[in-house]
């Protein structure tokens, strides 16, 4: 209703763009195409089709935006998770002739393995994610409606923390056991 176009393609009769007028309004286009703009009757119609409402945009993007403490952080973590790089400190397991070092990432292999041998003969109940490092490992399930998952999220916790404690003995991480996904008992 008489709003201004923002299709970035449209073409002014300069041969111009809308899209080349909003990169200008950003401040991102060549300094050549300020002075275009400056002179230019369609270019100068087409902006004023935008508004009053640009003013406000232009002002917040002005303003400087500090990072959050630790973002960088949080970021790094979260990409070395993802691309499957070890995070946190190596679990030391004690032997003759020196100690055996776990990488977290071992740590969870592990514990996803023994969680689905652990729940191999538990109907309705399988492993959606096992996620952690070397202090602690976050096992989520899902469960058939119907069972019993508070006693299976702790049965499995306690089970799961004795499997890892034989094997990588003390210095086990700490398990927690979370209900992720209730599904009805067809689906499981």
């Amino acid at each position: 209703m008489g709003e201004a176009s923002f299709d970035p393609e449209q073409r002014l009769s300069c041969g111009h763009t809308i899209g080349e007028l909003v990169e200008h309004l950003a401040g991102d286009a060549p300094p050549e195409f300020a002075a275009h703009v400056a002179s230019c009757p369609h270019c100068q119609a087409a902006m004023a089709g935008f508004g009053p409402g640009w003013a406000p945009v232009r002002r917040a993007a002005e303003v400087a935006v500090e990072t959050p403490n630790g973002l960088l952080d949080r970021a790094l973590l979260t990409a070395r998770r993802a691309r499957g790089l070890d995070s946190g400190p190596l679990i030391e397991i004690a032997q003759d002739g020196g100690a055996l070092r776990v990488t977290p990432h071992a740590a969870l292999v592990l514990a996803r393995r023994l969680s689905a041998e652990l729940l191999a003969n538990v109907p309705g109940a399988r492993v959606l994610a096992c996620t952690g490092d070397s202090q602690e490992i976050c096992v989520e399930l899902e469960v058939s409606y119907g069972s019993a998952a508070p006693e299976l999220a702790t049965r499995l916790r306690t089970d799961l923390e004795d499997a890892l404690r034989v094997t990588l003995g003390p210095g086990v991480p700490a398990v927690w056991v979370r209900i992720a996904d209730v599904v009805p008992p067809e689906a499981t």
